[in-house]
């Protein structure tokens, strides 16, 4: 447990340290302030609300980028220092070493949204808009997609590079496999029988089915995300989200686990 606690502190402080982090923060901070800033000069309940939907949906998706740029981070910069060799010999075992790395990013990522999701309850109060169960929601759900995106990042970055991890991240999801499946079935059902269509439709099935989903139930939830209202019977898809992220995470830090012991760290 010490030894869990002592990894803890010191990744933390390692976040706390990193200048790039840090710059994409600051960065963060002042888009946020350059969406907020006009609102303040409209003198509309209807406006106003749009608005608050608008920074809010903008700040969870850099909350997102944020959750994955820690996960990335903390294995890559680890690596290219080649100083895990020595934690490795403390003697530390890799599997205390990342699951604090793991939980470091939890942490803070929990932090943030905690941070935000009080912000635009304030902001509510402040441009006098009900304070709907939706944020609570969608604030949530931010904070679950994150758990799985840190832990895919992480993964990624400790089998390639991190600059490939980030482009395999951005390019290669679960969304994109989906079109090109919709794609390659349409085709055969306008007449397109050719072998080459149908390999196409049966690979990006599979690679879609391969592919992490880190909003499961999009589809689902959509409503919240617009009316910010939440159903008594739509908790559970944050409860169902929650259990499919923690399935993900636990999946992807044992990949990460294996490629890591077997990595030479000289």
């Amino acid at each position: 447990m010490d030894l869990l606690r002592a990894n803890l502190v010191a990744h933390l402080t390692f976040y706390r340290r990193s200048r790039l982090l840090l710059a994409f923060l600051i960065l963060f901070a002042v888009l946020t302030a350059l969406a907020t800033v006009p609102q303040f000069f409209v003198d509309s309940g209807v406006q106003n609300f749009n608005k608050l939907q608008e920074i809010f949906g903008t700040i969870n998706f850099f909350l997102k980028l944020f959750a994955a740029g820690l996960g990335l981070f903390i294995v890559s910069g680890h690596l290219r220092s080649r100083n895990l060799k020595m934690v490795f010999t403390k003697p530390c075992p890799p599997w205390i070493w990342l699951g604090s790395a793991f939980l470091s990013a939890v942490i803070v990522a929990f932090l943030l949204n905690a941070v935000v999701l009080g912000g635009v309850t304030a902001l509510s109060l402040l441009w006098h808009l009900p304070v709907r169960s939706g944020l609570a929601f969608v604030a949530g759900d931010t904070f679950v997609i994150s758990i799985g995106l840190a832990a895919y990042l992480m993964l990624l970055a400790t089998v390639v590079h991190p600059a490939i991890a980030a482009i395999v991240a951005i390019i290669f999801n679960a969304d994109m496999f989906y079109e090109g499946f919709v794609w390659a079935r349409s085709a055969i059902h306008a007449g397109n029988h050719s072998p080459g269509t149908r390999v196409l439709e049966h690979m990006f099935h599979i690679l879609y089915l391969a592919a992490p989903i880190l909003h499961p139930f999009s589809r689902k939830t959509a409503n919240i995300y617009v009316s910010l209202r939440v159903m008594h019977g739509e908790w559970k898809y944050l409860a169902y989200s929650l259990g499919y992220s923690l399935a993900l995470s636990a999946f992807c830090c044992l990949i990460a686990l294996s490629a890591l012991q077997r990595r030479r760290h000289t």
